[in-house]
């Protein structure tokens, strides 16, 4: 009886190991980077979204290493808002860790705010976000 529970067992392990999705595309991180910064730029407010429902962002945080303050809230699946704040610089600002690292062109970054030091409101202008692998 032991030896066929086990015979069950390896033959089950190996039909499931057969139905793993080898050909799944890596998941991974993305970086939005920041163009165009003003001098006495210290905190922005951010949209980070996908293109439609398939591009998921699974998470938003600050890099590694990062001078700055990351506050994020998931709006959907594929809509987060995020707060940033630190003395800003061009550069990377966030990552986001999504299903499909390869499909860098289905997610945008969009800049909705931004505040100097003194908290006074500046026009997003110039500046800008783009995502990167």
């Amino acid at each position: 009886m032991i030896k066929r529970a086990a015979g069950v067992g390896v033959v089950l392990a190996l039909a499931l190991n057969q139905c793993s999705d080898s050909t799944a595309p890596p998941s991974g991180n993305l970086s939005l980077q920041l163009s165009n910064a003003g001098t006495n730029d210290r905190a922005m407010l951010l949209e980070v979204a996908g293109t439609d429902s398939s591009a998921r962002i699974d998470t938003v945080q600050a890099t590694t290493g990062s001078p700055y303050r990351v506050f994020a809230q998931r709006q959907t699946l594929a809509r987060w808002r995020v707060i940033v704040t630190g003395n800003l610089a061009n550069g990377v600002l966030v990552t986001i860790t999504v299903p499909d690292a390869s499909r860098t062109t289905s997610y945008s970054g969009t800049i909705l705010d931004v505040a100097d030091a003194s908290f006074a409101d500046l026009p997003p202008g110039l500046r800008s976000v783009t995502v990167t692998p």
